[in-house]
């Protein structure tokens, strides 16, 4: 081996992972968007994505990303109450926020292209990440804006 050289993940360089990683983050860490979306930041540091939705007069909803494969593999998406624990039920009327269980995590999961659960559950396998990866959309801010949406048409 080596001296020095980077350890290979999933495939894909971790340095790499967490260039494109930082520098997909580092455009969402804008006061402006943050403030336009009520967005609240918990935690931004590679493998972790951590954003607290808010909105007035609602129940804030807090999703945090693990990217450990980005974008490799898609990021893992975790429903967090405000404390950082996980929500035994995602808020209801949409039918991105599945209420789950997904089979390999036993809870709730963001059910759309773009996310590990959605892409690891049996009724999707055959629904491959490489079919989205790259595109519009699919990028880490377009996953949070994409789940932020879905959020915003809840009841709870």
């Amino acid at each position: 081996m080596i001296t020095g050289q980077v350890l290979e993940v999933g495939g894909m360089n971790n340095a790499l992972s967490r260039a494109l990683f930082e520098s997909e983050v580092n455009a969402l860490n804008s006061a402006r968007l943050l403030e336009l979306r009520n967005w609240a930041i918990n935690e931004m540091a590679f493998p972790v994505l951590d954003i607290t939705f808010c909105k007035p007069s609602r129940n804030s909803f807090r999703v945090r990303l693990l990217c450990n494969e980005w974008n490799e593999r898609p990021p893992s998406i975790e429903f967090l109450s405000a404390a950082g624990t996980y929500l035994v039920k995602a808020p209801s009327g949409s039918g991105v926020l599945h209420q789950g269980p997904h089979p390999n995590t036993q809870r709730p999961f963001v059910c759309t292209p773009g996310t590990l659960e959605y892409h690891t559950h049996p009724s999707h396998l055959q629904d491959f990440w490489d079919n989205y990866k790259g595109k519009s959309g699919f990028d880490l801010g377009g996953l949070l804006t994409q789940i932020w949406k879905a959020w915003k048409i809840t009841n709870d």
